[in-house]
């Protein structure tokens, strides 16, 4: 029994011991913040603004604004959003190489950048998952 007990206990300790080299998932996302926070605010493309960098459960979330755009406005010129927003589904992958974000995929976090505008409002948002930048 004794023999059977210690067995037990050393692999536990060994399963324990394996999980203590690795960053948490919180670990990751704020080194991924500290990083972030020291380039923000940005200019994104088109006169977007990356303003700020968030933690929102296993992600990291950009907030990029609209300055002179409100969701009003989207509403007169559907297509326009629309084809911003395809466009941003495809462009949100260039961020698997960002090396500031690489320890949140390795920890199995993503990124989402969420567009909002001049006061505020969401406009879309695109997600990018660790998964995605497996190929890449």
């Amino acid at each position: 029994m004794r023999k059977m007990i210690l067995a037990v206990t050393a692999g536990l300790c060994a399963v324990l011991l394996a999980g203590c080299g690795k960053d948490s998932p919180g670990d990751a996302q704020q080194t991924a913040l500290t990083a972030l926070g020291k380039q923000l605010p940005k200019p994104y493309r088109d006169g977007l603004i990356t303003d700020s960098a968030h933690r929102q459960g296993a992600d990291i979330v950009l907030v990029v604004r609209f300055p002179d755009a409100t969701v009003e406005m989207a509403k007169a010129k559907p297509d326009v959003f629309a084809a911003l927003r395809r466009d941003e589904n495809q462009a949100i992958a260039e961020l698997c190489t960002d090396p500031a974000l690489r320890p949140v995929y390795a920890a199995g976090g993503g990124v989402q950048r969420r567009f909002v505008d001049a006061n505020g409002a969401l406009f879309f948002e695109a997600t990018l998952k660790a998964s995605d930048c497996t190929t890449h």
